[in-house]
């Protein structure tokens, strides 16, 4: 079995939550004995790093099209700058090659167009249920209604879809009836994530760009719902992420903003506790899988933890105080936390490392061809 996978950015450890998630999706294919090609697009807003030689994988740089040429192309094809030359050049190249085309993402949805090869496009989240429109007038309006249509597109031009969790699944089945849709989970590589410690000081921490509507407003309610609430001497809160600084957030003698860091998984071995009160986003959150493959227990809302069942290792609540209650109870129990962040490891490497987060994938490829 042949796979050729679209890639919206390189795979590196250190990259974006699609890159992070990109190498367990690799790795776990080429586990189940597919034959992986994977292309990935390089722009100007790519996080700079090399692609590990064992991976198989093909960078094409992709340059933004012209003003009017993006005011035409949003008209015709939304959120598909990955459909012209050359990146799609080297789609349909590669597409004559294999037996299954696989879209990573919304984003490379319309790269199949004049392809016969079968294709299924994996959407990771919906963007009307991470974002508000906003104001008609405004570039957040834009940005979420060109997602949404790009969408709408996908769901209508593809007979296979995969989603990143059962709510986006339960999404497309809505919306596209006559589809077949697959649950396959986000995936990372257990290798590149060593347990963290959890034996410093106590630490409960947040991590994520804070351009992302949804990761701002965690941190503003962190801050300002959450934390205050938590009252455990001695315990620390570490904010970390791109923009973050920005913010205007509070800080104080326990609290500390670190802007944007260089390494995520460095960052979670300060952490006791990932405290993620998010009030609304769809699909599976990159920043907990992490936490959960580095052995750091989680505390958050039904939303962060999308696609992740309650579990020793991922503490579930809505309201601020037990979100805090929570929290304190493992900032103040060295035990308890070694015994959930254990819990968190185990349930990563039993649901969302590469061989068993891949296999729907497999499964479908099969039933494709």
């Amino acid at each position: 079995m042949r796979a050729l996978l679209v890639l919206t950015q390189p795979p590196l450890p250190e990259g974006g939550a699609p890159g992070k998630t990109a190498i367990g999706l690799i790795r776990g294919l080429l586990g189940h004995g597919i034959d992986v090609r994977a292309i990935a697009a390089r722009r100007g807003f790519s996080v700079p790093g090399q692609v590990s030689p064992d991976l198989p994988v093909e960078i094409v740089d992709v340059e933004p099209p012209g003003a009017m040429r993006a005011r035409l192309e949003r008209i015709r094809r939304p959120v598909g700058e990955l459909a012209a030359a050359p990146f799609a050049d080297r789609v349909r190249d590669g597409a004559r090659e294999t037996d299954v085309v696989h879209l990573e993402e919304t984003e490379t949805a319309w790269c199949d167009e004049g392809i016969a090869t079968p294709s299924l496009v994996h959407v990771h989240y919906l963007a009307r249920r991470d974002r508000a429109l906003g104001a008609p007038w405004g570039k957040q309006f834009r940005e979420v209604l060109d997602l949404a249509r790009a969408e709408r597109a996908a769901m209508r031009r593809h007979r296979y879809l995969v989603a990143s969790s059962p709510l986006v699944a339960d999404a497309l089945r809505e919306a596209a009836p006559n589809a077949e849709v697959v649950v396959a989970p986000l995936s990372l590589d257990p290798a590149l994530y060593r347990p963290a410690p959890l034996d410093g000081p106590p630490t409960a921490g947040l991590i994520g760009t804070a351009a992302w509507a949804p990761t701002a407003a965690a941190m503003r309610s962190l801050i300002g719902d959450v934390w205050p609430r938590v009252r455990v001497p001695a315990a620390r809160l570490v904010l970390a992420g791109r923009g973050t600084e920005a913010l205007g957030l509070p800080t104080g003698a326990d609290v500390e903003l670190a802007g944007e860091i260089e390494s995520a998984r460095d960052f979670f071995h300060r952490l006791s506790v990932l405290l993620f009160p998010l009030e609304r986003g769809s699909g599976m959150k990159v920043k907990v899988l992490e936490a959960l493959a580095s052995g750091v227990p989680v505390v958050t809302t039904p939303a962060g933890a999308e696609g992740i069942e309650p579990c020793d290792g991922v503490v579930v609540h809505e309201e601020p105080a037990a979100l805090a209650a929570a929290a304190a109870e493992l900032l103040t129990d060295a035990q308890a936390r070694r015994e959930r962040g254990a819990a968190a490891r185990a349930e990563f490497e039993r649901r969302f490392a590469p061989g068993p987060a891949t296999e729907p994938l497999v499964e479908l490829y099969r039933r494709m061809t």
